[in-house]
């Protein structure tokens, strides 16, 4: 487990700096001598901090129903997410190795895209109702599919058999298979004891009402700021105005346009359409969105040069993954004609 670095305390030159077998990072190193931690931290490394998990920590982890996890991408853009399930869902296969399921979410993979590129994980599991416990395990993480699991079956207890063998929801759609780097207690002093309360659980399930999906009411905050706002409206101005240029039915009339004018009229529609204003255009006023978009665009394109122009809209948002209903809701009124 610990890994072999020089300390860079402030007092002593980089090149002198003694090797230490301690646990932990570098950083924290400097930072107990700096604030005069160091002989705290040497009695916790002592008496806490192992490289594999003992069996009393196998027995706590078998009792938890919750965990929480940390990941970071390869450029170290970080994400801190959580695990659900039932009494002992995360299970020890033996001293150095712990897996748990993942089941079927939003479809993200947020931690799971992170662990591809980047394995290093830090885990905790806090008992908020008999211990008042925290445990700290850190290590290398992978993913593993089902089929692949199996080839543990020596290891695997018996209920994670059970587990890979249900039918709908309770059936895992992989794991996360952990190799121990560093275990080690969250002290009981600040944790709460909380009360359990009965709760019915729906598992896997897609309903919005069930989920709470819009607790924090982003169906109100417009598009323009959902889609990351100005770099967003650039990306897909530029996008769409090369798109547009290259098409050789619409190049002469664009071609009346100052290249930078267009760009500025296309990025103005955008923003006027997805809400920069604040408040979403009123898309139900067929005419005027459609008539805009002409303005943005020429204002003596006809029809069918309009509708090539629309087409091109839609394919870079498209391409630039807006959300699909968010593209369908735009263009159910760009795609009507002034007369409707």
């Amino acid at each position: 487990m610990f890994r072999l670095f020089k300390a860079k305390p402030e007092k002593i030159p980089p090149s002198v700096a003694p090797l230490t077998l301690l646990p932990g990072s570098e950083g924290e190193h400097f930072l107990q001598q700096k604030y005069g931690t160091t002989q705290r931290a040497l009695r916790f490394y002592d008496k806490q901090v192992l490289n594999y998990l003992s069996p009393v920590m196998k027995e706590f982890i078998a009792r938890q129903e919750v965990l929480f996890i940390a990941t970071s991408d390869k450029h170290g853009d970080c994400d801190c997410s959580f695990r659900f399930g039932r009494p002992g869902f995360v299970r020890a296969l033996n001293d150095n190795y712990l897996v748990y399921p993942e089941y079927r979410g939003n479809g993200v993979m947020a931690s799971q895209g992170n662990i591809v590129e980047n394995p290093h994980i830090g885990m905790i599991f806090v008992d908020f109702f008999a211990s008042t416990v925290g445990l700290h395990v850190n290590g290398k993480a992978k993913l593993v599919e089902n089929a692949d699991l199996i080839k543990f079956r020596k290891e695997l207890p018996q209920d994670v058999l059970a587990e890979m063998n249900a039918e709908g929801q309770f059936r895992p759609e992989r794991w996360i298979m952990v190799e121990i780097e560093e275990a080690y207690i969250h002290c009981s002093k600040h944790i709460p004891l909380l009360k359990k309360a009965e709760k019915e659980i729906t598992w896997g399930t897609d309903d919005d009402g069930l989920k709470r999906s819009d607790f924090f009411a982003l169906h109100d905050i417009p598009l323009y700021h959902r889609i990351g706002g100005e770099p967003a409206i650039q990306a897909i101005t530029e996008a769409l105005t090369l798109r547009l240029l290259l098409d050789n039915k619409l190049r002469p009339v664009l071609d009346e346009i100052n290249l930078q004018t267009l760009l500025d009229k296309q990025r103005s529609f955008l923003k006027t359409a997805f809400g920069a204003d604040g408040t979403e255009r009123n898309l139900s006023n067929h005419e005027n969105l459609r008539e805009f978009y002409r303005q943005q665009t020429h204002p003596r394109m006809n029809e069918l040069l309009l509708d090539m122009a629309i087409t091109h809209l839609k394919e870079t948002l498209v391409d630039l993954d807006v959300p699909t209903h968010e593209i369908t809701r735009l263009f159910e009124n760009l795609t009507l004609k002034k007369s409707a």
